[in-house]
């Protein structure tokens, strides 16, 4: 065999050498980035910068944050890992204005809590102030005028508090398409046919139905304006069978309820 292809056992031994040095390199590497990695662990855990330092509130319009951050009894200077988050969900959770609710940690000092709230669906008339109502029914602390929004219908002469609830309940089942289109509403108990209510549509039409079914009559609201001129002097039925009834300029004062005269 000629000497050029015999390889001496002796000219391996450089190349092992380096590749069981890079080899114990590179294992030692990982086990000082594991070890740095624990204390840096051990550090964090055991000094304030674990400690909730933030809490942040997302998605409140009706509740104020402090009233959030106070109810989910979430302080800082608390470690993130001694939360007790499902706890905190609770506690927002009994507020009646929350629908739905979240808390997540936020590494590495800040707590998020995010809340989806019940909608308004109505304002309650009382005196010169609102009371809003929510969809589930819980009647809040009354307002301003100046407070008042156009997002939900303004209720009228609901004295009774069971035909209140009894007609929040089915505001509650009507869709945004037709619960926007409600300005106001007028109970009207003094009339012969129990239950009677007198709508002012934001579109210009009036409106007589019933608290019972109500959410039912008015679901074929938005087709059947269409094809009514809101500038014609009468009032829209929407009880069982809906109609138009139309009648001369002269004679729509003495057609109003007396209960609606007295409120414009």
């Amino acid at each position: 065999m000629p000497d050029d292809k015999i390889v001496k056992a002796e000219d391996h031994i450089p190349a092992l050498k380096e590749k069981r040095r890079k080899k114990t390199n590179r294992r030692l590497i990982t086990y000082l980035s594991i070890f740095f990695i624990l204390i840096l662990l051990v550090v964090y855990f055991q000094s304030p910068l674990s400690h909730v330092r933030n809490i942040t509130v997302e998605g409140s319009q009706l509740v104020e944050d402090k009233k959030i951050i106070d109810t989910s009894m979430i302080q800082t200077g608390t470690s993130m890992w001694q939360l007790e988050i499902s706890e905190a969900e609770s506690h927002i959770a009994e507020l009646d204005e929350i629908k739905e609710v979240s808390v997540d940690r936020n590494l590495p000092s800040t707590v998020e809590i995010h809340v989806t709230e019940h909608e308004r669906i109505a304002y309650v008339e009382d005196g010169d102030r609102y009371v809003p109502v929510l969809q589930n029914g819980t009647v809040l602390n009354a307002i301003s005028t100046g407070s008042l929004s156009a997002d939900a219908p303004v209720l009228k002469n609901f004295n009774d508090s069971s035909k209140l609830e009894a007609f929040t309940n089915e505001l509650s089942k009507l869709g945004d398409g037709i619960l926007n289109r409600i300005s106001e509403v007028h109970y009207l108990p003094e009339n012969e046919e129990e239950n009677e209510l007198f709508l002012y549509m934001n579109d210009g039409i009036e409106v007589v139905t019933y608290v019972n079914d109500f959410a039912e009559n008015m679901g074929s609201y938005p087709a059947i304006s269409r094809e009514i001129n809101p500038d014609t002097p009468g009032v829209l039925h929407m009880k069982m069978s809906a109609y138009f009834e139309s009648w001369e300029e002269e004679e729509v004062e003495e057609r109003l309820p007396a209960e609606v005269e007295q409120a414009q």
